[in-house]
């Protein structure tokens, strides 16, 4: 597993809050699924993705 630059998606704001996650390895699934132009860089203020 690779750390990769922090990332998260653009439809976190319709999870609820304490769903929401950044992702930072390249081999979540979950951070996978995002497509890219769906990603935005950063933390957005969310908690890290317990998969990564």
């Amino acid at each position: 597993m690779a750390k990769v630059a922090d990332y998260y998606s653009v439809n976190e704001v319709s999870k609820p809050a304490d769903k929401r996650v950044y992702h930072d390895n390249d081999q979540c699934r979950a951070g996978r699924d995002i497509p890219k132009h769906e990603q935005r860089k950063g933390q957005g203020g969310y908690r890290h993705c317990n998969d990564c």
